[in-house]
Protein backbone atom coordinates (compact mmCIF):
# COMPACT_ATOMS: atom_id res chain seq x y z
CA UNK A 1 0.00 0.00 0.00
CA UNK A 2 1.47 3.67 -0.56
CA UNK A 3 2.69 3.77 3.56
CA UNK A 4 4.65 0.75 3.08
CA UNK A 5 2.15 -1.70 4.22
CA UNK A 6 2.02 -5.05 2.45
CA UNK A 7 -1.15 -6.76 2.98
CA UNK A 8 -2.00 -10.12 1.45
CA UNK A 9 -5.83 -11.88 1.12
CA UNK A 10 -6.39 -15.10 0.41
CA UNK A 11 -10.19 -15.93 -0.58
CA UNK A 12 -10.87 -19.87 0.75
CA UNK A 13 -14.44 -20.47 1.50
CA UNK A 14 -14.77 -24.23 2.38
CA UNK A 15 -14.65 -23.17 6.22
CA UNK A 16 -16.38 -19.88 7.65
CA UNK A 17 -13.02 -19.20 9.75
CA UNK A 18 -11.16 -16.04 9.10
CA UNK A 19 -7.40 -15.84 10.05
CA UNK A 20 -5.62 -12.84 10.75
CA UNK A 21 -1.59 -12.74 11.00
CA UNK A 22 0.29 -9.27 11.50
CA UNK A 23 3.63 -9.35 11.41
CA UNK A 24 6.76 -6.90 11.95
CA UNK A 25 10.37 -7.39 11.59
CA UNK A 26 12.00 -7.12 15.26
CA UNK A 27 12.92 -9.64 17.72
CA UNK A 28 16.50 -10.38 18.89
CA UNK A 29 17.58 -8.58 15.75
CA UNK A 30 16.29 -5.15 17.03
CA UNK A 31 17.88 -5.58 20.39
CA UNK A 32 21.30 -5.69 22.23
CA UNK A 33 22.25 -6.77 25.40
CA UNK A 34 20.99 -4.18 27.22
CA UNK A 35 17.61 -4.20 25.84
CA UNK A 36 17.34 -8.27 25.04
CA UNK A 37 13.50 -9.50 25.74
CA UNK A 38 12.17 -6.34 25.16
CA UNK A 39 10.29 -7.22 21.92
CA UNK A 40 8.79 -10.41 23.65
CA UNK A 41 7.44 -8.12 26.56
CA UNK A 42 5.89 -5.94 23.80
CA UNK A 43 4.20 -8.67 21.83
CA UNK A 44 2.76 -9.69 25.09
CA UNK A 45 1.78 -6.51 26.38
CA UNK A 46 0.14 -5.78 23.01
CA UNK A 47 -2.86 -6.95 24.31
CA UNK A 48 -2.52 -6.18 28.01
CA UNK A 49 -4.96 -2.97 26.75
CA UNK A 50 -5.93 -0.34 24.66
CA UNK A 51 -7.12 3.20 25.21
CA UNK A 52 -10.74 2.12 25.04
CA UNK A 53 -10.28 -1.54 26.01
CA UNK A 54 -8.77 -3.84 29.16
CA UNK A 55 -7.02 -7.25 28.86
CA UNK A 56 -10.11 -8.50 30.28
CA UNK A 57 -12.32 -6.75 27.90
CA UNK A 58 -10.46 -7.82 24.66
CA UNK A 59 -10.52 -11.42 26.28
CA UNK A 60 -14.18 -10.61 26.92
CA UNK A 61 -14.46 -9.41 23.68
CA UNK A 62 -13.06 -11.81 21.31
CA UNK A 63 -14.08 -15.04 23.24
CA UNK A 64 -18.16 -14.23 23.42
CA UNK A 65 -17.53 -14.80 19.34
CA UNK A 66 -15.84 -17.95 19.61
CA UNK A 67 -12.54 -16.62 18.30
CA UNK A 68 -9.16 -16.33 19.80
CA UNK A 69 -6.45 -13.72 19.54
CA UNK A 70 -2.54 -14.12 20.94
CA UNK A 71 0.74 -12.56 20.41
CA UNK A 72 3.89 -13.96 20.09
CA UNK A 73 7.91 -12.64 19.90
CA UNK A 74 10.81 -14.36 18.89
CA UNK A 75 14.30 -13.88 16.66
CA UNK A 76 13.75 -12.41 13.94
CA UNK A 77 9.74 -11.04 14.33
CA UNK A 78 6.88 -10.15 16.79
CA UNK A 79 2.77 -9.93 16.24
CA UNK A 80 -0.55 -10.73 16.56
CA UNK A 81 -2.58 -13.71 15.34
CA UNK A 82 -6.41 -13.69 15.90
CA UNK A 83 -8.74 -16.36 14.21
CA UNK A 84 -12.65 -15.88 14.05
CA UNK A 85 -15.68 -16.78 12.00
CA UNK A 86 -16.62 -14.93 8.85
CA UNK A 87 -19.54 -13.53 10.60
CA UNK A 88 -17.61 -12.31 13.11
CA UNK A 89 -15.00 -10.70 10.34
CA UNK A 90 -15.49 -6.78 11.06
CA UNK A 91 -14.68 -7.80 15.40
CA UNK A 92 -11.99 -9.45 14.19
CA UNK A 93 -10.43 -6.86 12.11
CA UNK A 94 -11.35 -4.26 15.06
CA UNK A 95 -9.78 -5.91 17.51
CA UNK A 96 -6.72 -6.29 15.52
CA UNK A 97 -6.33 -2.89 14.61
CA UNK A 98 -6.92 -1.58 18.06
CA UNK A 99 -4.37 -3.84 20.29
CA UNK A 100 -1.64 -2.77 17.33
CA UNK A 101 -2.36 0.94 16.86
CA UNK A 102 -3.56 1.65 20.58
CA UNK A 103 -2.09 -0.36 23.28
CA UNK A 104 -1.37 1.43 26.86
CA UNK A 105 1.24 -0.87 28.15
CA UNK A 106 -0.09 -0.70 31.62
CA UNK A 107 2.86 -1.15 34.63
CA UNK A 108 0.77 -3.71 36.90
CA UNK A 109 0.56 -6.09 33.44
CA UNK A 110 4.38 -5.31 32.63
CA UNK A 111 5.69 -6.58 35.78
CA UNK A 112 3.38 -9.95 35.95
CA UNK A 113 4.81 -10.48 32.30
CA UNK A 114 8.25 -10.10 33.34
CA UNK A 115 7.60 -12.05 36.30
CA UNK A 116 7.03 -14.88 33.78
CA UNK A 117 9.35 -13.93 31.55
CA UNK A 118 12.02 -14.26 34.13
CA UNK A 119 10.70 -17.42 35.33
CA UNK A 120 11.12 -18.75 31.74
CA UNK A 121 14.55 -17.29 31.39
CA UNK A 122 15.12 -19.58 34.57
CA UNK A 123 14.09 -22.41 33.80
CA UNK A 124 16.17 -23.05 31.15
CA UNK A 125 18.73 -23.39 33.11
CA UNK A 126 17.56 -26.90 33.53
CA UNK A 127 17.22 -27.91 30.43
CA UNK A 128 20.34 -28.94 28.46
CA UNK A 129 19.81 -29.03 24.83
CA UNK A 130 18.30 -25.44 24.97
CA UNK A 131 21.26 -24.11 27.21
CA UNK A 132 23.86 -26.21 24.71
CA UNK A 133 22.07 -24.66 21.59
CA UNK A 134 22.05 -20.81 23.15
CA UNK A 135 25.93 -21.53 24.35
CA UNK A 136 26.37 -22.09 20.92
CA UNK A 137 24.91 -19.06 19.31
CA UNK A 138 25.99 -16.98 21.78
CA UNK A 139 29.36 -18.53 20.54
CA UNK A 140 29.05 -17.97 16.74
CA UNK A 141 27.59 -14.52 16.84
CA UNK A 142 28.58 -12.82 19.85
CA UNK A 143 26.41 -10.83 21.68
CA UNK A 144 24.06 -9.52 18.89
CA UNK A 145 21.53 -10.57 17.00
CA UNK A 146 21.09 -14.17 16.68
CA UNK A 147 23.53 -14.96 19.67
CA UNK A 148 20.92 -13.46 21.99
CA UNK A 149 18.12 -14.87 23.62
CA UNK A 150 14.91 -13.73 22.85
CA UNK A 151 13.77 -14.26 26.19
CA UNK A 152 16.83 -11.67 27.03
CA UNK A 153 18.50 -12.01 30.87
CA UNK A 154 16.92 -11.68 33.96
CA UNK A 155 18.94 -8.33 33.81
CA UNK A 156 17.83 -7.29 30.49
CA UNK A 157 14.03 -8.18 30.62
CA UNK A 158 14.24 -7.06 34.67
CA UNK A 159 14.98 -3.31 33.21
CA UNK A 160 12.40 -3.26 30.75
CA UNK A 161 9.84 0.11 31.63
CA UNK A 162 7.17 1.33 29.94
CA UNK A 163 8.45 4.04 28.28
CA UNK A 164 10.87 1.46 26.04
CA UNK A 165 7.99 -0.71 25.56
CA UNK A 166 6.68 2.53 23.80
CA UNK A 167 10.02 3.53 22.32
CA UNK A 168 9.95 -0.08 20.90
CA UNK A 169 6.73 0.49 19.55
CA UNK A 170 6.84 3.91 18.07
CA UNK A 171 10.26 2.41 16.01
CA UNK A 172 8.99 -0.72 15.26
CA UNK A 173 5.12 -1.26 15.06
CA UNK A 174 4.73 1.48 11.48
CA UNK A 175 3.04 0.46 8.25
CA UNK A 176 6.20 -0.19 6.60
CA UNK A 177 7.52 -2.77 8.58
CA UNK A 178 4.30 -4.42 8.53
CA UNK A 179 2.90 -7.26 6.74
CA UNK A 180 -0.59 -8.48 7.47
CA UNK A 181 -2.38 -11.10 5.82
CA UNK A 182 -5.69 -11.76 6.18
CA UNK A 183 -6.74 -15.51 4.84
CA UNK A 184 -10.28 -17.52 4.66
CA UNK A 185 -13.77 -16.93 4.31
CA UNK A 186 -13.84 -13.22 2.64
CA UNK A 187 -13.88 -10.96 -0.36
CA UNK A 188 -10.89 -9.51 -1.48
CA UNK A 189 -12.38 -6.23 -2.45
CA UNK A 190 -14.43 -6.40 0.81
CA UNK A 191 -11.11 -7.07 2.83
CA UNK A 192 -9.12 -4.21 1.37
CA UNK A 193 -12.15 -1.40 1.87
CA UNK A 194 -12.36 -2.68 5.78
CA UNK A 195 -8.54 -2.60 6.15
CA UNK A 196 -8.73 0.81 4.75
CA UNK A 197 -11.35 1.99 7.33
CA UNK A 198 -9.66 0.16 10.52
CA UNK A 199 -6.24 1.11 10.14
CA UNK A 200 -7.36 4.94 9.06
CA UNK A 201 -4.57 7.07 10.11
CA UNK A 202 -2.21 4.19 10.01
CA UNK A 203 -2.57 3.71 6.35
CA UNK A 204 -1.68 7.53 5.77
CA UNK A 205 1.77 7.60 7.06
CA UNK A 206 4.44 8.55 4.68
CA UNK A 207 5.84 5.07 4.90
CA UNK A 208 9.44 6.99 4.76
CA UNK A 209 10.00 5.26 8.29
CA UNK A 210 13.65 3.84 8.45
CA UNK A 211 14.29 -0.08 8.65
CA UNK A 212 13.93 -1.05 12.75
CA UNK A 213 16.51 -3.76 11.79
CA UNK A 214 20.11 -1.22 10.68
CA UNK A 215 22.35 -4.02 11.10
CA UNK A 216 22.10 -7.75 10.28
CA UNK A 217 23.67 -9.81 12.41
CA UNK A 218 26.49 -12.53 11.05
CA UNK A 219 28.75 -15.35 12.44
CA UNK A 220 31.71 -13.96 14.45
CA UNK A 221 35.29 -14.50 12.38
CA UNK A 222 37.46 -15.97 15.58
CA UNK A 223 36.58 -19.45 14.61
CA UNK A 224 37.50 -22.60 15.99
CA UNK A 225 35.81 -21.15 19.32
CA UNK A 226 35.14 -24.05 22.36
CA UNK A 227 32.47 -23.63 25.06
CA UNK A 228 31.83 -25.52 27.97
CA UNK A 229 28.95 -25.13 31.06
CA UNK A 230 28.78 -27.39 33.64
CA UNK A 231 25.35 -28.45 35.16
CA UNK A 232 24.52 -30.77 38.02
CA UNK A 233 23.25 -33.20 36.25
CA UNK A 234 23.74 -37.21 34.90
CA UNK A 235 23.99 -36.28 31.20
CA UNK A 236 26.00 -34.63 28.79
CA UNK A 237 24.49 -32.34 25.69
CA UNK A 238 26.67 -31.60 22.71
CA UNK A 239 25.91 -29.28 19.78
CA UNK A 240 28.17 -28.80 17.02
CA UNK A 241 26.84 -25.49 14.68
CA UNK A 242 27.93 -24.45 11.06
CA UNK A 243 27.55 -20.69 9.77
CA UNK A 244 23.89 -21.10 7.87
CA UNK A 245 22.15 -18.83 5.53
CA UNK A 246 18.76 -16.65 5.42
CA UNK A 247 14.94 -17.69 4.57
CA UNK A 248 15.61 -16.02 1.08
CA UNK A 249 18.19 -18.44 -0.12
CA UNK A 250 17.90 -21.01 -2.08
CA UNK A 251 20.70 -22.90 -0.01
CA UNK A 252 17.75 -22.92 2.39
CA UNK A 253 16.18 -25.91 0.72
CA UNK A 254 19.29 -28.29 0.59
CA UNK A 255 19.68 -27.92 4.26
CA UNK A 256 15.81 -28.36 5.00
CA UNK A 257 16.49 -31.77 3.56
CA UNK A 258 19.58 -32.20 5.19
CA UNK A 259 17.73 -31.45 8.43
CA UNK A 260 15.01 -33.79 7.55
CA UNK A 261 17.57 -37.30 6.60
CA UNK A 262 19.28 -36.78 10.62
CA UNK A 263 16.45 -36.35 12.76
CA UNK A 264 14.40 -39.07 12.47
CA UNK A 265 14.32 -42.45 13.90
CA UNK A 266 15.93 -43.98 10.37
CA UNK A 267 18.09 -41.44 9.75
CA UNK A 268 21.74 -41.98 9.47
CA UNK A 269 22.98 -40.37 12.88
CA UNK A 270 19.75 -42.18 14.73
CA UNK A 271 21.06 -45.28 13.51
CA UNK A 272 25.07 -45.24 13.50
CA UNK A 273 25.34 -42.84 16.79
CA UNK A 274 22.31 -44.38 19.07
CA UNK A 275 21.35 -47.79 17.46
CA UNK A 276 24.97 -48.82 16.40
CA UNK A 277 27.71 -47.44 18.66
CA UNK A 278 24.90 -46.98 21.73
CA UNK A 279 26.19 -43.73 22.45
CA UNK A 280 23.64 -41.23 22.66
CA UNK A 281 20.14 -41.01 23.96
CA UNK A 282 18.10 -38.74 21.06
CA UNK A 283 20.54 -37.17 18.33
CA UNK A 284 19.49 -34.85 15.33
CA UNK A 285 20.10 -31.68 13.71
CA UNK A 286 18.46 -28.22 13.14
CA UNK A 287 18.70 -25.96 10.23
CA UNK A 288 18.02 -22.33 11.77
CA UNK A 289 17.14 -20.08 8.78
CA UNK A 290 16.61 -16.03 9.31
CA UNK A 291 16.20 -12.63 7.80
CA UNK A 292 19.63 -13.49 8.47
CA UNK A 293 22.31 -15.77 7.88
CA UNK A 294 21.77 -18.82 10.90
CA UNK A 295 23.07 -21.62 11.91
CA UNK A 296 22.75 -25.51 10.74
CA UNK A 297 23.63 -27.39 13.69
CA UNK A 298 23.80 -31.39 14.90
CA UNK A 299 23.05 -32.28 18.48
CA UNK A 300 22.82 -35.42 20.60
CA UNK A 301 22.55 -36.11 24.26
CA UNK A 302 24.49 -38.65 25.81
CA UNK A 303 26.48 -39.89 28.77
CA UNK A 304 29.93 -37.34 30.47
CA UNK A 305 32.35 -40.41 29.94
CA UNK A 306 30.89 -40.68 25.84
CA UNK A 307 30.98 -37.36 25.12
CA UNK A 308 34.45 -37.48 23.49
CA UNK A 309 33.18 -40.53 20.78
CA UNK A 310 30.23 -38.92 20.10
CA UNK A 311 32.11 -35.73 19.27
CA UNK A 312 34.09 -37.67 16.64
CA UNK A 313 31.38 -39.67 15.47
CA UNK A 314 29.29 -36.31 14.50
CA UNK A 315 31.84 -34.77 12.90
CA UNK A 316 32.80 -37.99 10.62
CA UNK A 317 28.66 -38.07 9.73
CA UNK A 318 29.03 -34.58 8.69
CA UNK A 319 32.59 -34.92 6.91
CA UNK A 320 30.44 -37.53 4.81
CA UNK A 321 27.54 -35.34 4.36
CA UNK A 322 29.68 -32.60 3.08
CA UNK A 323 31.73 -35.05 0.68
CA UNK A 324 29.24 -36.95 -0.74
CA UNK A 325 25.72 -35.75 0.11
CA UNK A 326 22.42 -37.84 0.59
CA UNK A 327 21.93 -41.52 -0.88
CA UNK A 328 19.13 -41.50 -3.96
CA UNK A 329 17.03 -43.03 -0.96
CA UNK A 330 17.77 -40.46 1.73
CA UNK A 331 16.85 -37.94 -0.38
CA UNK A 332 13.61 -39.24 -1.94
CA UNK A 333 12.41 -40.00 1.78
CA UNK A 334 13.10 -36.63 2.94
CA UNK A 335 11.77 -34.96 -0.14
CA UNK A 336 8.25 -36.57 0.37
CA UNK A 337 8.11 -35.74 3.99
CA UNK A 338 8.85 -32.47 3.80
CA UNK A 339 6.50 -32.14 0.98
CA UNK A 340 3.27 -34.55 2.80
CA UNK A 341 4.13 -31.91 5.93
CA UNK A 342 3.16 -28.74 4.02
CA UNK A 343 0.40 -30.64 2.04
CA UNK A 344 -1.19 -31.58 5.27
CA UNK A 345 -0.29 -28.24 7.14
CA UNK A 346 -2.52 -26.55 4.27
CA UNK A 347 -5.48 -28.63 4.54
CA UNK A 348 -9.02 -26.64 5.23
CA UNK A 349 -9.23 -28.13 8.82
CA UNK A 350 -5.65 -26.42 9.63
CA UNK A 351 -5.03 -22.77 10.84
CA UNK A 352 -3.10 -21.56 8.49
CA UNK A 353 0.04 -20.47 9.09
CA UNK A 354 3.64 -19.08 7.70
CA UNK A 355 5.11 -21.27 8.19
CA UNK A 356 30.76 -26.14 3.81
CA UNK A 357 31.12 -24.23 6.40
CA UNK A 358 33.48 -23.95 9.48
CA UNK A 359 31.72 -25.79 12.65
CA UNK A 360 31.17 -24.45 16.17
CA UNK A 361 30.68 -27.14 18.96
CA UNK A 362 28.57 -26.47 22.40
CA UNK A 363 28.64 -29.20 25.06
CA UNK A 364 27.11 -29.07 28.53
CA UNK A 365 27.52 -31.79 31.17
CA UNK A 366 27.19 -33.17 34.47
CA UNK A 367 29.24 -30.78 37.34
CA UNK A 368 32.78 -31.26 36.83
CA UNK A 369 32.80 -32.97 33.34
CA UNK A 370 33.94 -31.24 30.18
CA UNK A 371 31.07 -28.95 28.77
CA UNK A 372 32.06 -27.48 25.61
CA UNK A 373 31.85 -25.36 21.58
CA UNK A 374 34.61 -25.40 19.29
CA UNK A 375 34.84 -24.57 15.21
CA UNK A 376 37.72 -25.28 13.18
CA UNK A 377 38.08 -23.32 10.25
CA UNK A 378 39.03 -25.35 7.06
Amino acid sequence: MPNGLTLLVKEDHRLPFVEFRAVFKGGVLAENTANNGTTMLLAKMLIKGTTTRSAEKIATEIESVGGSIDSYGGNNSFGINAEVLSEDFATGLDLLADVILNPIFPADELEREKEVQIAGIRSRKDELLKSASLAMRRALFGETGYGLDSLGSEESAGKVSVAALKEFHQRLTVPNNCVLAIFGDVKVADVNAAVEKAFGRWLMADGKSGNPISQLPTPIAQLPIRVEETRDKKQAVLVIGFPGTTIASDDKYALDLLQECCSDLGSRLFLRIREQLGLAYYVGAQNFVGIAPGYFAFYTGTEPTKIAQVESELLKEAELLRTEGLSADELRRAKAKIIGGKKIARLPSSSFRFCSRPPLKITISERNSACCAAATRR
